[in-house]
């Protein structure tokens, strides 16, 4: 019954606290938040030094008038004041509130509505927080989130391209390619692989310079940008060596691509600067999937074969068959 006692007549004390008016006040007051609190018809009937302070109004000028003015967003107001209907509270909603003088700030309202033991409604209880430098500090993570989402693109760009052609590098090349290939169901893979060696190009490094030698690069690269379908793989392999994959190519196909490559190679000379154009020509070994290669691995040595027997054969050719080759007209 002591414990009991105890209890109930501290309850009492905290009831006589909150039913003293100047108490209540003085507790809302040493509230480092802004407190606003409305009548039943949102107007401000109890407006804290907090509240002065961060919306620079002075108690005079809001008493008595209707809480959206510190609020000039309606939309958003509106929203807040139809959660209250609803749930009879809300906690953090975030709003732009006016400052007197200066600029709006954003602000996160916790709110709840107050009613009397019979259901009537007292007013609201507003609790507000200057959110503006933590909104600025999400904004700043955001931006920065944002560079760097940029720059980890751009890295990886630069790891998977050659940067003189813009075309694949070697390793993301191979990637793409499987990843063409398991693509397609089991059994019914297809794809066409041609490897391209520019004829001489040690010659015209010595003989222009290896500027001139980037160029020729550059050219050529276009050039197999240009004949490529949408979906092929077209990359740099190293040096003067390139490749095509082409998905859903056979032999002839693939070998009709190196040969249209040829062909613009040796139509187009590069130029070099206004004075100096360097005819340059191209050749090629072909080999496909499933038409003479079960693996990537092994297309792509049958092909580097191939290329071979184009080179010692006299150069500006195509080879699609280990046994017959395509000569250049």
């Amino acid at each position: 019954m002591g414990r009991s006692n105890a209890a109930l007549a501290r309850r009492a004390d905290f009831l006589a606290v909150l039913a003293d008016p100047d108490l209540l006040q003085l507790m809302l007051v040493a509230c480092p938040d802004a407190v606003v609190v409305t009548s039943p018809e949102e107007r401000i009937a109890l407006y804290t030094g907090a509240s002065e302070a961060l919306f620079g109004f002075a108690p005079i000028e809001v008493l008595g008038r209707r809480a959206g003015l510190l609020f000039p967003d309606r939309d958003a107001w509106r929203e807040l004041q139809e959660t209250l209907a609803r749930d009879g509270y809300v906690r953090t909603f975030e709003l732009a509130a006016r400052r007197k003088d200066g600029p709006n700030l954003v602000a996160a309202v916790s709110a709840a509505r107050v009613a009397n033991r019979f259901g009537e409604r007292l007013g609201t209880v507003y609790y507000i927080r200057d959110h503006s430098a933590v909104r600025e500090i999400e904004d700043a993570l955001r931006r920065n989130n944002a560079q760097l989402s940029t720059l980890v693109a751009r890295l990886d760009h630069l790891a998977r391209h050659d940067p003189l052609t813009r075309l694949l590098n070697r390793a993301a090349a191979y990637e793409a390619a499987e990843n063409v290939l398991l693509a397609f169901p089991v059994g019914e893979a297809r794809l066409g692989v041609a490897i391209f060696d520019l004829d001489r190009f040690k010659a015209i490094n010595d003989s222009y310079g290896h500027l001139a030698g980037d160029t020729v690069l550059e050219a050529f690269g276009t050039i197999l940008r240009q004949q490529a379908r949408h979906g092929d793989v077209i990359a740099r392999f190293g040096g003067e060596e390139f490749v095509a994959f082409l998905p859903g190519a056979g032999l002839d196909e693939a070998a009709r691509f190196a040969e249209r490559i040829r062909e613009a190679v040796q139509l187009r000379p590069v130029a070099i600067d206004d004075t100096i154009t360097v005819t340059v020509t191209v050749s090629a070994g072909v080999s496909a999937i499933p038409d003479c290669a079960e693996n990537l691995e092994e297309a792509v040595r049958l092909a580097d074969e191939r290329l071979y027997e184009a080179k010692r054969g006299g150069r500006n050719r195509v080879v699609a068959d280990s046994c017959q080759q395509r000569n250049a007209a």
